[in-house]
């Protein structure tokens, strides 16, 4: 049984699979910077005509990345050519999106680990403020 995990884990490795690797990083960045900087808490629960796009936004992350999968399946089809059907298509990057969320979170928690703060551009901590010479 290992041996078999083993093949199959060394064959989605492959660079015929580079479509699948590069859609689930990209969602991994894109929903961590959604998370952020775009559907972020104080937007979800400020009172005003917007608040229920950023609020459903906020509640639905987990969902855009599978949610987008779908889409990019949709426009393109047959991303390993072996004659898929368009739904098989949208699986398969719908599966990258599912991917994407727990890719994002190993690297967060090996980068922990290892004492680094794993943040997108933009999401450095400001410095202090500058000290008063007297």
């Amino acid at each position: 049984m290992s041996e078999a995990l083993d093949n199959f884990v060394a064959g989605l490795l492959t660079a015929d699979h580079w479509p699948f690797w590069a859609a689930a990083a990209v969602f991994a960045i894109v929903g961590q910077f959604s998370s952020l900087a775009l559907f972020t808490k104080e937007r979800a629960y400020q009172k005003g005509f917007w608040q229920p796009v950023w609020w459903w936004g906020r509640e639905s992350l987990p969902l855009q990345p599978i949610l987008a999968g779908v889409l990019l399946g949709g426009f393109w089809l047959d991303p390993e050519g072996r004659h898929w059907t368009p739904v098989a298509s949208s699986a398969y990057f719908a599966f990258a999106g599912a991917v994407s969320l727990v890719l994002w979170v190993i690297a967060k928690g090996a980068a922990k680990k290892r004492g680094i703060d794993l943040t997108l551009p933009g999401q450095s901590p400001l410095p202090p403020p500058p000290k008063d010479k007297a």
